[in-house]
């Protein structure tokens, strides 16, 4: 006789319920005899065979990466090495870089304010010891020698009308001090118009700068000349140390490697600074030198390498 099943659907609570439960229901293998395919269940096995693996693999890989070393850079502190700049030495000498520098040179400024009326020189003029280079506007100074001399001549007159009256030494000798504080005055005044308002050259030379213009206002201490005396050339260190410097007596002998005309020339130590100054942090002293036989070409503010021999 065949059975008849009648199904009936589940409601959505009734559902609910049935997943709940089932949800919570412990995990039980089933074999073939309860109708899952063997075959399935070995392909899902070798599934999580294979994802177990792999996890594995890159977990160890992380491990062995994690653990490899790495190289830590280092800095090496010497304080017996040289300084920062290029300067080397041995036992019998002491290198160290120069700069060619005229004979003698000159930053000229006025000492007071004014207006500029006329520069006379250009760059590239030669001029005389005590030529005028450039003039200063005089009508304030000239003001001032004339108040001056004003005072002066009342004072003088103050002076004679005393004597005249017959006056006691005291108030005579009151007028007498008045008459040479005026005349002090005049000379001031006098003195401020011939060397304030008027810049001359201090030597013979070359005018390598000029940084003024007619119209413009000067101010004390502004460099509007640079004069050099470019007749004859010599050296001036600009890296050697305070370590070197005791070595460096005057009269030794140096060579001296002209970079930008490429030869090597000699000469001597004919000056060594009395004080220091600072490069990078470091104490350096200035030695001049001067050169046996002055290279052609030379120009002012060229780079040089010289290794002074310090053996006695």
């Amino acid at each position: 006789m065949k059975k008849i099943y009648l199904i009936r659907p589940k409601c959505h609570s009734e559902r609910s319920e049935e997943s709940l439960v089932s949800s919570q229901r412990p995990f039980v293998a089933r074999d073939a005899t309860q109708g899952d395919n063997p075959k399935r269940l070995d392909e899902s096995k070798a599934n999580y065979l294979t994802v177990i693996i792999v996890i594995a693999a890159l977990v160890l890989a992380a491990c062995g990466s994690a653990s490899t070393p790495t190289a830590i850079p280092t800095i090496s502190l010497d304080n017996t090495g040289s300084s920062s700049n290029n300067q080397s030495s041995d036992v019998n000498s002491v290198s160290a870089s120069a700069v060619v520098v005229p004979l003698n040179e000159a930053r000229l400024s006025f000492a007071s304010i004014g207006r500029v009326t006329a520069v006379d020189v250009k760059v590239g003029d030669k001029v005389t010891a005590g030529q005028t280079l450039v003039q200063l506007d005089t009508s304030i100074p000239e003001a001032k020698v004339r108040e001056a001399e004003a005072n002066l001549l009342a004072a003088q007159v103050q002076v004679k009308y005393l004597k005249r009256l017959g006056t006691d030494e005291v108030h005579l000798e009151t007028a007498e001090a008045d008459v040479a504080r005026a005349q002090a005055m005049l000379d001031s005044a006098n003195a401020t118009l011939s060397t304030q308002s008027t810049l001359t050259a201090p030597f013979d030379g070359t005018i390598v700068s000029v940084d003024i213009s007619p119209a413009e206002t000067v101010v004390p201490g502004r460099v509007v000349i640079v004069l050099g005396d470019l007749s004859s050339y010599q050296l001036e260190t600009t890296d050697l140390s305070e370590r070197e410097v005791t070595k460096i007596k005057v009269g030794q002998p140096a060579t001296i490697f002209i970079e930008a005309l490429g030869s090597e020339v000699t000469g001597k130590i004919v000056e060594v600074s009395l004080t220091s100054s600072t490069l990078g942090g470091d104490v350096v002293y200035a030695v001049t030198l001067e050169f046996d036989d002055q290279p052609e070409g030379l120009l002012w503010g060229m780079s040089a390498d010289v290794n002074i021999q310090t053996e006695e």
